[in-house]
């Protein structure tokens, strides 16, 4: 989880961002990953798609936002944080991170995860 800048609106997430002109949902996913981890999204884990799609309203709009899992390959490795985005970024258990997020979508999504880690 990554606790946001008081100026970015402060709270914890998972790793979110938006998509950027001539991206579909999965090339954004990867270059966030990347842009706010520093993990390589080819080489270090593989992606599950948890076919979660939702919407909610932002100071931009009405927002679409698609969920990814990424599993992380070996030992856990901390990410190299953007101070511009995070504070501090700390690993926590699921049910943990459903109590941080503030979001529905978020929380659904993660409810999603634990599901497919139980069957795993």
């Amino acid at each position: 989880m990554f606790k946001v800048t008081d100026v970015r609106g402060g709270g914890w997430h998972p790793v979110t961002g938006g998509v950027d002109e001539g991206e579909d949902f999965f090339k954004g996913a990867k270059r966030e990953l990347e842009e706010e981890t520093g993990f390589d999204a080819k080489n270090d884990g593989k992606w599950v798609d948890l076919s979660h799609t939702y919407h909610f309203e932002s100071r931009f709009g009405v927002v679409e936002e698609r969920s990814y899992l990424f599993i992380l390959n070996g030992k856990k490795t901390d990410p190299k944080l953007d101070p511009h985005e995070h504070v501090v970024c700390e690993w926590v258990s699921l049910d943990e991170a459903e109590l941080r997020v503030r979001f529905d979508g978020q929380r659904n999504a993660l409810k999603l995860v634990s599901d497919i880690l139980k069957r795993e």
